[in-house]
C-alpha cells in the first residue's frame, strides 16, 4: 500500500510530534526525581522531635570567613590571631527557668504598704525655692598704659596712696568708705600682670601693662553712687598714670558704653528695691 504525499506529511508530523512529547515528559521526569532527592536530603537534615543525636559537622566547621582575609582554617598563618574556639553546650530549658526565677527577685510591695514622703520636707523645699535671690553682679574696669609702655610699681603706690587706697593682707589695694568703723572695702585694685597682687618687697620693681578695678554690687554705697566713684577713680588713675580707661576686655571705654553700664546697674538698684524686707 503506497501512501500519497498528503498522508506521508501527517505520518511525519505525527511521529515528530510524539517524539517532542516523550523528549518533554522525560525532562520532566528528571527534574522530579532530582526534586525528591533534594527534598529527602533536607528531611534528612532537619531535627526529629525527641532525636538526642547530634547533627553532623559542617564542612567549614574548621574554619571562619574574615571579610577581604577569606576563610582562615586551623593551619592558616593567621589562625593563632583570628579564630577562636567555642565550646557548644545543648540548654536545659527547664533547668534555665528555674536559674531564672531563683535570680529574679521577690516583690514584695504586696505585703508591705507604700511610704509616704513627709509633707513637711516637702514644704520646706518648695518655701526655700521660693525665696528670692538678692540681685548681684561685678563691675571691672580697667587702666591701660599706651600702647608698648608700662606702667612702674613705684608711681602705682603713689598714685593709689594719694587716692586712700590700703594694701591688704591678700596683696589687693582697697579703698574704704571715709567711715572709720567701715570694714567692707568699696573698691578693689589689682595689676595686670600674674598673678595680679602687690607685694611690698617686690614692688619697687613691678612692671605692668595695666591696672584692674573691681567693685562688687550690693555694697556699702547704693548702686550708682558706687558706679560713679568708680568711674571717677579710674579717671583719676588715669590722668596721674598717663593711661586710658578700658573694659573688662581692655577695650577703649566709650560714652555709648557707659551708658550701657550705667543702664544695667539702674536695673540691678531697682531689682534690689523690688525685693521684699
Amino acid at each position: 500500500m503506497e501512501l500519497d504525499k498528503t498522508q506521508l506529511q501527517w505520518l511525519l508530523a505525527g511521529i515528530g510530534a510524539v517524539v517532542v512529547i516523550l523528549i518533554y515528559l522525560w525532562g520532566i521526569r528528571s527534574h522530579l526525581k532530582e526534586e525528591i532527592g533534594n527534598r529527602r536530603h533536607r528531611l534528612s537534615k532537619e531535627p526529629v522531635l525527641g532525636d538526642t543525636q547530634e547533627p553532623p559537622p559542617d564542612e567549614e566547621a574548621d574554619g571562619y570567613v574574615f571579610g577581604e582575609l577569606g576563610r582562615i582554617t586551623p593551619d592558616h598563618h593567621l589562625a593563632d590571631k583570628a579564630l577562636v574556639d567555642v565550646e557548644i553546650r545543648p540548654i536545659n530549658r527547664q533547668e534555665s527557668t528555674a536559674a531564672v526565677e531563683a535570680e529574679t527577685p521577690v516583690n514584695n510591695s504586696e505585703a508591705r504598704p507604700p511610704t509616704t514622703l513627709a509633707p513637711p520636707l516637702r514644704e520646706s523645699r518648695q518655701e526655700s525655692t521660693a525665696l528670692p535671690r538678692s540681685p548681684k553682679t561685678t563691675l571691672v574696669l580697667t587702666v591701660m598704659a599706651p600702647r608698648h609702655q608700662l606702667f612702674h610699681g613705684p608711681k602705682i603706690r603713689v598714685v593709689v596712696e594719694a587716692l586712700r587706697f590700703r594694701l591688704s593682707t591678700e596683696g589687693l589695694y582697697e579703698l574704704f568708705p571715709e567711715t572709720e568703723a567701715a570694714d567692707v572695702p568699696i573698691l578693689g585694685l589689682a595689676h595686670l600682670r600674674k598673678p595680679g597682687s602687690f607685694e611690698s618687697q617686690t614692688l619697687q620693681e613691678l612692671h605692668t601693662p595695666g591696672l584692674l578695678l573691681f567693685m562688687k554690687l550690693p555694697g556699702p554705697l547704693e548702686e550708682m553712687k558706687a558706679l560713679d566713684l568708680l568711674v571717677i577713680t579710674a579717671d583719676q588713675l588715669a590722668q596721674k598714670l598717663g593711661g586710658l580707661i578700658c573694659d573688662q576686655q581692655r577695650n577703649r571705654m566709650t560714652n555709648q558704653a557707659l551708658a550701657r553700664l550705667r543702664g544695667e546697674v539702674a536695673e540691678l538698684e531697682r531689682q534690689r528695691r523690688a525685693q521684699p524686707l
